[in-house]
């Protein structure tokens, strides 16, 4: 079994489903409500038995003993704003923070990159190079790719969204990702993805006040084949982080 299989088997069990709880968005959002101690939700992920979490290269360098034995996905980039922190705009610029070997250094198992559309063509362009260039240094180093191909362009109908993300992971695969992070679709366009046989995920997105429908699509994603989830600000953004986090396990 290759380096990188054995990496993509402990972050994704071929046997069961996985829970991995993100708290990286700091990197590009700042000091977000719900992730002010990071080390406490850190601890508190450990001790609630999650899988995994996903984190940026300076809480992997800080935060790494309280891991424990969850796998660490780490983001190589981030995505700039505009010029004040804090203050979401829209993404201006594609930014690599980091490289694969420095993951391998600081103990992770997965890298990860987003791959969002809807932006200006420039700002695409560079985002393909840089997920080109990591698909690459990744092979070599045996590390699998987790790509998030996102739309964050303007409001769009659900089926049309979805067609976007079908498109979307569709030429993240041909990239290279070797995972792919995707938002809750609709049944049509998973059986689209989870036709090419790659380890699919699902992203939470941003914090829901009635989660239900949330869990609902999935709950039938899941069902249909895709390998687990990766939901951080409907867990650490609830009143009750324990709670949210035995709710989505038991969808798994």
């Amino acid at each position: 079994m290759s380096e990188l299989t054995q990496r993509l088997h402990r972050v994704l069990p071929p046997n069961r489903k996985a829970l991995i709880i993100p708290i990286d968005h700091g990197l590009s959002l700042g000091n977000i409500p719900g992730l002010e101690n990071p080390r406490a939700t850190l601890r508190a992920l450990r001790q609630a038995g999650v899988d995994g979490t996903l984190m940026s290269p300076g809480l992997a360098k800080h935060l790494g003993p309280e891991r424990g034995e969850m796998t660490l996905t780490l983001t190589l980039d981030t995505q700039l704003w505009g010029n004040r922190p804090g203050l979401l705009e829209t993404i201006r610029a594609e930014i690599p923070i980091t490289t694969v070997r420095r993951a391998q250094a600081l103990g992770a198992d997965v890298v990860k990159l987003l791959f969002p559309w809807g932006l200006s063509e420039a700002v695409i362009e560079q985002n393909i190079r840089v997920i080109a260039q990591v698909a690459e240094e990744a092979d070599q180093q045996g590390f699998p790719l987790m790509l998030e191909p996102l739309w964050m362009g303007e409001a769009l109908l659900p089926e049309d969204q979805d067609q976007v993300i079908v498109h979307g992971a569709r030429i993240a695969l041909e990239l290279g990702a070797d995972i792919l992070k995707i938002p809750a679709v609709g049944p049509k366009a998973l059986e689209q993805i989870l036709a090419w046989e790659v380890p699919t995920v699902f992203l939470g997105g941003a914090k829901q006040d009635d989660p239900e429908a949330l869990y609902r699509r999935i709950s039938e994603g899941l069902r249909s084949g895709a390998r687990g989830v990766v939901i951080g600000r409907n867990v650490w953004q609830r009143p009750d982080m324990t709670e949210a986090i035995a709710a989505i396990r038991a969808l798994l």
